[in-house]
């Protein structure tokens, strides 16, 4: 909303100070390369990844995660111990590339939560309920999966969404 507001506001004062000169092309041309800039995409790097892929991509005022595992972005190992360990870890890595890119747990509208048994399901519930503010919890699809890299228990995927 803010992002069309101030299109509309840059077009009228191009408008403005051109003296009403009916220069359409270049006032399309400034409104068309601001509207552009303001999707532009954006790999986030700042993460250790497995394999030839983004930590996340953001696109104007989204933000793409890809899914996380319990890798230990400082030493690479997994952090595998158990279960609760394991989503510690996921989600303390979610975050990290959440604030890579500027954004927080407050941000995310959507996850999606890779599970190798559904019978880990409610310690993950546990964990994952403490990583979020309640009544702020991302809409979320657990599905249970027949493998994940490095033999994980749990990858979790988000989408943010920079709503000021």
């Amino acid at each position: 909303m803010k992002q069309t507001l101030f299109i509309v506001m840059l077009f009228f004062s191009v408008i403005l100070l051109s003296g009403f000169q009916g220069d359409d092309d270049r006032i399309k041309k400034i409104v068309s390369d601001e509207l552009a800039n303001s999707w532009k995409r954006m790999a986030i790097k700042d993460a250790k990844t497995i394999g030839p892929y983004s930590p996340a991509q953001q696109a104007g005022n989204m933000l793409f995660v890809s899914g996380q595992i319990a890798l230990n972005q400082e030493t690479g190992a997994m952090e595998n111990k158990d279960l609760e360990t394991e989503t510690k870890q996921v989600l303390a890595n979610l975050g990290h590339v959440l604030q890579s890119g500027g954004f927080t747990a407050d941000d995310v509208v959507s996850t999606t939560v890779y599970l190798k048994d559904l019978k880990d399901f409610p310690a993950m519930n546990t964990i994952y309920g403490a990583y979020f503010h309640e009544g702020n919890y991302p809409a979320r699809s657990t599905v249970q999966v027949a493998a994940l890299p490095k033999d994980a228990r749990i990858e979790i995927s988000a989408i943010a969404v920079k709503s000021h």
